[in-house]
């Protein structure tokens, strides 16, 4: 092996960006347009979410809402994973991101709906449409006129 003639700090570093690529090669992210069906806060940042998924592309299919007509998140605010999410993930912005899909529902009307890194996490492998989050984001892009939720299990 290549890292035997290395030596041994230089093999601990190795090992260590070893053991962290897996965490950068999870990158990425997208959205779908989907209609709430049903948002149930069990607290301040607990929730379950359901959403019926409206792709706008034909072409593409969402890695995680692409075979689901109905799409349910159980999630929260993990404070013990926040240091892994980026800066504007935060315990507020999660909030927000409550609210505004809270907003959608009363007004039963179409939202973007996403995720970045490793957003969302099977909760059975035999069931992929039933899946947990840990943090919620608000994202706006006031420029093109778009805001999208878009959630964070594992973040890039």
């Amino acid at each position: 092996m290549i890292t035997s003639l290395l030596p041994c700090h230089t093999r601990t570093f190795v090992l260590i960006g070893m053991l962290l690529l897996p965490l950068t090669v999870s990158a990425g992210g997208s959205w779908e347009q989907v209609t709430v069906e049903s948002l149930t806060l069990l607290n301040s940042t607990d929730y379950e979410l359901a959403v019926h998924p409206e792709p706008i592309n034909g072409e593409y299919k969402d890695p995680y809402m692409g075979n689901c007509s109905r799409f349910t998140v159980k999630g929260s605010y993990s404070w013990i994973h926040s240091w892994r999410f980026p800066e504007f993930v935060t315990q507020e912005n999660h909030k927000a991101a409550l609210a505004y899909l809270r907003q959608a529902h009363g007004e039963k009307k179409a939202i973007f709906f996403g995720w970045m890194g490793t957003g969302f996490v099977a909760i059975d492998p035999a069931n992929q449409c039933v899946v947990r989050s840990r943090a919620l984001h608000l994202f706006t892009d006031a420029e093109n006129g778009v805001i999208a939720v878009i959630s964070y299990h594992d973040a890039p």
